[in-house]
C-alpha cells in the first residue's frame, strides 16, 4: 500500500516542483511583457497635439515618450506617468488626453526594451531608473519640483513609488498598487509554493510607500481582477500621511479611463491641496 502511495505521489511532487523552478526561473518573463509600439495609435486620434522625445538613462539607455503640453511656458503641474507591465505608449493614447484635459503637462514613456526604447535587459533597477530619467527629463524643461507629480499603475505604481523616495514631487498617484510581488504571486498562485528569498524583482511599494515624503492619493477598482483589491488596501493602510483613498465602484485593472471624467473633481483637488502645500 505504501509504495503503491508513493508511486502514485512522487510524480505529482516532481511535476509540482517543475512548476515551482519554473516560476523561480521564468518570473521575470511574467513580471515584464515588452510589446512593441504600434505607430497607428497616437494622441492624435483623439485630436491631441503631441511631441515625440527621447532621453537617455543614466547607464546609456535611450528611451524613448510622448510629451503632451499646454501652449506656452511651463506653467502647468506636469506629470510623469509610468505605465504597467503589459503596457506601451500606444495603448496610453487615450491616458495622455485625459491628463490634458485635466490640466497636467504630461510626459507618457516607454521603461526599456517596451515599444520604441533601446532593447535592454529589465529588471526592477532598470525600470527604476528608465523613470527617474523621465523625471529628470521633465525638470530640464523648467518644471520645479513642487509642480511635478508622478502617476504610477499596476507594475507601474511601484515604480512611481519608488521614484518619489528618491525624488522631492509635489504628490503621487498609485492607480491599482500592490504591497510586493510576492504579495502579487501569493494572492494569484496560492498553490505556489513561493517564498520572498525566491522573488528577483520585488518592487515592495509598501516600503516606498512608507519612505516617500510627498502627499499620496491612491485609486483602485473595486473590480479589479488583476490586482485585487485587498493588496491595494494592504498597500494604503503601510503608507506615510498625507495619504487619500479613492475606491472606484464596478471597475476592472484597466478601465479607469472609462470613469475618469467622473473623479476629476476629487483628483484636483488633490492637485491643489499639492501645490499649495509646496509653496
Amino acid at each position: 500500500m505504501k509504495r503503491t502511495l508513493l508511486t502514485l505521489l512522487l510524480p505529482a511532487l516532481l511535476a509540482y516542483l517543475t512548476i515551482v523552478a519554473a516560476f523561480d526561473l521564468k518570473q521575470k518573463q511574467i513580471i515584464f511583457v515588452p510589446q512593441p509600439l504600434d505607430h497607428v495609435t497616437t494622441p492624435l486620434k483623439y485630436h491631441q497635439p503631441y511631441e515625440v522625445v527621447h532621453f537617455t538613462a543614466a547607464d546609456g539607455v535611450t528611451l524613448n515618450g510622448w510629451w503632451v503640453h499646454h501652449p506656452g511656458p511651463p506653467t502647468h503641474p506636469a506629470l510623469v506617468y509610468c505605465h504597467g507591465n503589459a503596457a506601451m505608449l500606444s495603448l496610453l493614447a487615450n491616458v495622455t488626453h485625459i491628463f490634458y484635459r485635466y490640466g497636467f503637462d504630461a510626459l507618457v514613456f516607454d521603461y526599456r526594451s517596451y515599444g520604441d526604447s533601446e532593447k535592454a535587459p529589465l529588471s526592477e533597477a532598470a525600470v527604476d531608473a528608465d523613470a527617474l530619467a523621465a523625471y529628470r527629463w521633465v525638470q530640464a524643461k523648467g518644471y520645479p519640483e513642487s509642480r511635478i507629480f508622478i502617476w504610477g499603475h499596476s507594475l507601474g505604481s511601484s515604480v512611481a513609488a519608488q521614484l518619489s523616495t528618491r525624488t522631492h514631487p509635489a504628490g503621487l498617484f498609485l492607480e491599482g498598487a500592490f504591497p510586493s510581488i510576492y504579495d502579487v504571486s501569493r494572492a494569484r498562485f496560492p498553490w505556489l509554493l513561493v517564498f520572498p528569498f525566491m522573488i528577483h524583482d520585488p518592487f515592495r511599494t509598501e516600503d516606498y510607500v512608507q519612505e516617500r515624503t510627498c502627499p499620496l492619493l491612491e485609486i483602485h477598482g473595486e473590480k479589479d481582477t488583476v490586482i485585487p483589491i485587498k493588496l491595494g488596501e494592504e498597500v494604503y493602510a503601510r503608507a506615510a500621511e498625507p495619504k487619500q483613498w479613492i475606491q472606484i465602484p464596478q471597475i476592472d485593472h484597466l478601465d479607469f479611463p472609462s470613469v475618469s471624467e467622473q473623479y476629476r473633481e476629487p483628483i484636483m483637488d488633490f492637485v491643489a491641496r499639492c501645490l499649495k502645500k509646496s509653496h
